[in-house]
């Protein structure tokens, strides 16, 4: 990015001293808690914030430059460096202590008062340059800070995603983004001496631009870190990805190869913390493999020793044994004098509610002998470690253990066995002896996602969550905490409010939070420098993000109506006009949904439409939509908002268009979401393809599916619905793209690399080989140019022969019965794609999908004749060495193809066969191969008695196909019990001789079953050609 107007690099005549890693840590520690209004009050922080304004005042018109001629600079001082850097700092830390950690910082008219002057200032600028523009604006006397934070709201928006309306504080986020990030005031390039250890700084703003776009969704589990991977902002996520190299390069000097140069001038636990910041980062970027490795590297610098281990104990009241329970055993490399100091006195923490159940204890009770026989299994520093009597631990590996647990919750299956993972990273936390205040709340929270989960605890994790925040939302919210903290809880008089049936409160009623929980004592508020400290290392939600989570949490146990009063308070209007909607759904089969998403859809459309009275829009940049305070959800009506489009769009417009189209089933929305986006809100495209989906227009649907992965290349879930549309369409190339770029961008088994892609994926190569052969073949006829051969002609591009096309697809076949080894459809296609290859077929993939499919079905009918004869016709091909005359049965060597063969017969083919006598015969000419033949001889004994003994249930001899009826009524029965009596006497005739117990006795062995079988079918088939056979096999044996 190329700064605009004077910096520290631009020439001013200014040699600004380097910020060294102590100057920033001394700095950005001495900004916190209350010094953002002493430096508000200097007159260089004053000019920066009106050249802050401006900027802001300029990005509000189409073109951002109009009103740059009157735009004026800081004037560049030896302090101007140090005062934008303290000045940043203060902004980003009173923003985040007002919207994530609480208190709300004190004395806010002089933020306000300060920023509006601001404000006012370029306003009365702009009207001396163009006063026919701010004439149609709000008279400058009447501005707002709530105008000027409106601004700010807009400036934030990126790829069509608006960051959530009512954030307070908003401008000083966008005043430390102004200073660290966009180049105007301090150079934003790594190799600028002056300020390259500043990218750190610069990556955390821009992360927590990303954190203040993602939108809460409704999910189990912890919703926060899920929900990154619901935001489509691809350009802010290159961004974000850029600055951390940068930042990493500063922190650990990297080189260009992007190893650590072995020497950092950062402290050890700042190299942590932003290790752990970096994988929180990736965690939120949904990519587990780099967050693992960023945790990794956190643990190691710390020299920090965990282990997930068991230990005997009892977690209810009336177990009687013990059983193995599982426990996170931790052990700190070593605590510094300050730390040890500060475990001598408890900190403050939240309040962390008793479980209080008749049947589950506290906590599991460890027997007293520590961890049993896996001691040596554990490192050598934990083994001593009792479970119930661990070391204190440095907050930093703290955090290390939650950033753990909050991996695993984000990138595991949502089922009991994860929860009962996770869980005890977020107990060894909570039982340690001190704890920090953030942390310590951090860890109550994630205990509370696991426990919504449980019957038995879902009643403390609704509340416990129900207590985090209303502890952070009164510290954030009330201006003076310490007043609530010194109240005795006992005396506390909880707030309740009682409603009609079907009547909802007025917003101006429940902005401020209620609780029926006590005030918060002293104990349990702590500094606001102490909550800030790790804040950025923790996945510490924003405040609009842990109440909707919360609200998540009461639908969890069907309370939608408390769920709706916060998404109310909160005025996430999408989320109140969801609400609605899916009360109604759910409601429906009663009969008591009915006006439920006809109020979502009047929400919806009052945010984006004006009053229908209204018929010409009057234009007010400023506006935010009025009355909300005074909103009363039951008096508006859809038909009541057909009016113009409100403008400027209100923020989340594309998001709103969306929902709208989607209740109302209109592409035009769709396509209004797209264009107000500037064509980068890829779920805009995504949705109006799904609506031409369910009209059949599939050439419409490719078109949006293409633009809209135009606009986000990484999400897997677009990709691989553009290759389904591509597979119908018959655009087998693109549509193996398609899947390709799906399995390469996901990263879990969601959405991209699941078997459904991985199958997909193999028919789509499947497909394409045979187009690439039926226009071979066509070329050999008509001598067509290979221009109009389309398919063969991409795959010369790519290099890929026909051979290689079908080899492609048995690879992408294989790899999704991996990812679902139970589904045996899958399997099935690996075996037939498998014995197609030529001239080989890949034998060992058949082998291994012929196992597959008995594992997974366990039955005769999944068994395929075809594919056993061509098994046995190759295990047989070469005929066994007889040496000396030998009866010793032939044994294969260990791993060959024949001994595999051989062992897919006996061990899982054999015991499945019940109906089908063509199986035994297929086992009776393997073992013959092996000179078994006993067995041989046994298995077309059994093959006989299969097509003699079942009237009704004699199978095909070839085909294994069932036929109705009995063989003494049905011909071709009739001839494969012929054909089966005929193989039998042969069979006795071959082996018979070699058999003990049988020797020469084989004729009346063969005699008596011609016999049994003449004796059954006299009546039905004497005289038949057939009838003849048996007859001329009896004279030849007498």
């Amino acid at each position: 990015m190329s700064p605009t107007g004077n910096t520290l690099s631009s020439g001013t005549g200014i040699s600004a001293k380097p910020f060294s890693p102590d100057v920033l840590l001394s700095m950005e520690k001495a900004t916190s808690g209350s010094s953002l209004n002493r430096l508000l009050t200097e007159p260089l922080s004053r000019e920066l914030v009106n050249h802050f304004a401006q900027d802001i005042a300029n990005q509000e018109w189409d073109s951002p430059n109009r009103y740059q001629t009157s735009t004026s600079h800081p004037t560049p001082t030896a302090e101007l460096p140090k005062v934008a850097v303290s000045l940043g700092f203060a902004s980003l830390a009173a923003f985040l202590q007002a919207n994530v950690t609480g208190p709300v910082p004190d004395n806010s008219e002089v933020v306000n008062t300060t920023f509006l002057e601001a404000f006012r200032r370029t306003r009365e600028s702009i009207a001396s340059t163009d006063e026919t523009k701010v004439a149609e604006d709000v008279p400058i006397s009447k501005l707002t800070i709530e105008n000027f934070r409106s601004l700010c709201q807009r400036s934030l928006a990126t790829d069509g995603v608006s960051p959530y309306s009512h954030i307070p504080y908003i401008e000083l986020f966008c005043l430390a983004r102004f200073l660290f990030v966009t180049g105007k005031i301090l150079p934003n390039d790594q190799f600028n001496p002056t300020t390259r250890h500043l990218a750190w700084v610069r990556m955390r703003v821009q992360l927590w631009h990303y954190k203040l776009l993602t939108q809460p969704s409704l999910g189990p589990g912890s919703l926060y870190t899920k929900s990154g991977r619901f935001t489509d902002v691809a350009t802010l996520e290159e961004l974000i990805k850029i600055g951390l190299a940068d930042a990493e390069a500063a922190v650990f000097r990297t080189g260009a190869s992007g190893e650590p140069s072995g020497s950092s001038s950062w402290p050890l636990e700042s190299q942590v913390l932003f290790r752990l910041e970096e994988a929180n980062c990736q965690i939120l970027l949904g990519n587990d493999a780099k967050a693992r490795q960023a945790l990794q590297d956190a643990t190691r610098l710390s020299g920090f020793t965990y282990a997930l281990s068991g230990a005997l104990g009892k977690r209810t009241r009336f177990q009687e044994n013990s059983f193995s329970q599982l426990v996170v055993l931790a052990r700190s490399l070593q605590l510094s004098s300050e730390l040890v100091e500060r475990h001598k006195v408890k900190e403050a923490a939240p309040s962390a509610l008793p479980l209080n159940d008749d049947t589950l204890f506290e906590r599991i009770q460890f027997n007293s002998g520590g961890t049993p026989s896996l001691e040596s299994s554990l490192p050598i520093q934990l083994q001593d470690i009792k479970p119930d009597d661990q070391p204190k631990l440095n907050p930093v590996d703290q955090i290390i253990l939650l950033t753990e647990a909050t991996l695993k919750d984000t990138f595991s299956p949502s089922d009991s066995l994860t929860l009962e993972e996770i869980l005890p990273y977020a107990v060894r936390v909570i039982d340690d002896k001190s704890v920090n205040w953030q942390i310590y709340t951090q860890a109550l929270l994630v205990r509370s996602r696991i426990e919504l989960n449980r019957s038995r605890t879902v009643e403390r994790g609704v509340l416990q969550m129900q207590a985090v925040a209303d502890q952070v939302i009164v510290n954030t919210q009330d201006p003076s905490p310490a007043a609530i903290s010194q109240q005795d809880s006992t005396t506390s008089v909880p707030t309740i409010q009682v409603t009609l049936d079907k009547e909802f409160t007025t917003l101006a009623d429940t902005n401020k939070p209620t609780s029926f929980l006590p005030a918060p004592k002293l104990s349990e508020s702590a500094t606001p420098e102490e909550r800030l400290r790790y804040v950025n290392a923790l996945a510490s939600p924003p405040r609009w993000h842990l109440e909707s989570e919360l609200a998540y949490a009461w639908t969890s146990i069907g309370s939608l109506v408390s769920a709706l009063e916060i998404f109310k308070r909160l005025r996430l209007w999408p989320e109140v006009a969801l609400c609605f909607a899916s009360a109604a759904a759910s409601d429906e089969s009663g009969g008591r949904g009915a006006g439920g998403e006809e109020k979502a859809r009047a929400i919806v459309r009052w945010r984006l439409f004006n009053p229908s009275s209204i018929t010409v829009a009057s234009k007010d940049s400023l506006d935010c939509i009025s009355n909300e305070d005074n909103l009363d959800l039951d008096s508006i009506k859809p038909g009541d908002f057909y009016g113009p489009e409100r403008s400027p769009p209100p923020p989340n417009a594309p998001r709103l268009f969306c929902i709208l189209g989607d209740m109302e089933n209109d592409a035009n929305h769709y396509t209004r979401a797209w264009e107000i986006s500037n064509r980068r809100f890829a779920r805009a495209q995504k949705s109006l393809g799904e609506l031409h989906l369910q009209k059949k227009e599939w050439n419409k649907a490719r078109q949006a599916y293409q633009l809209a992965v135009g606009v986000n290349r990484l999400s897997p879930e677009l990709w691989s619905r553009l290759g389904d549309i591509e597979l119908h369409l018959g655009h087998f190339p693109d549509a193996a793209e398609a899947f390709q770029r799906a399995i390469a961008t996901a990263n879990e088994k969601a959405g991209g690399e699941d078997p459904r892609t991985w199958s997909n994926l193999g028919t789509a190569f499947l497909s394409w080989y045979r187009e690439v052969i039926a226009e071979t073949e066509t070329k050999k006829e008509k001598t067509d140019n290979i221009e109009d051969m389309v398919s063969t002609k991409r795959a010369t591009e790519l290099g890929r022969s026909a051979t290689q096309l079908l080899q492609d697809s048995l690879a992408a076949f294989k790899r999704g019965a991996t990812v679902a080894d139970t589904n045996w459809r899958i399997w099935d296609n690996v075996i037939t794609l498998a014995a197609s290859l030529k001239p080989n077929p890949a034998f060992d993939d058949i082998i291994l999908g012929v196992k597959s499919i008995i594992r997974i079905r366990k039955t005769e009918s999944a068994l395929d004749i075809e594919i056993l004869t061509l098994l046995v016709r190759e295990a047989t091909r070469a005929p066994v060495t007889v040496n000396d005359g030998s009866n010793k049965i032939y044994e294969p060597s260990r791993g060959t193809l024949e001994y595999k063969i051989i062992k897919l017969f006996e061990d899982d083919i054999v015991p499945l066969i019940t109906l089908n006598s063509a199986y035994w015969g297929l086992v009776s000419r393997l073992r013959a191969w092996q000179h078994d033949f006993s067995g041989a001889l046994d298995a077309t004994e059994k093959a006989w008695r299969t097509a003699v003994g079942g009237v009704g249930s004699a199978l095909s001899a070839s085909s294994g196909s069932s036929q109705e009826g009995s063989w003494l009524t049905n011909a071709e029965q009739w001839g494969v019990v012929v054909q089966r009596t005929s193989d039998l006497v042969a069979a006795y005739e071959e082996y018979g001789s070699h058999i003990d117990g049988i020797g020469s006795k084989w004729k009346g062995k063969a005699r008596s079953a011609i016999r049994s079988v003449m004796g059954k079918a006299k009546e039905s088939w004497e005289g038949d050609s057939r009838w003849t056979t048996l007859q001329d096999m009896v004279t030849d044996l007498r």
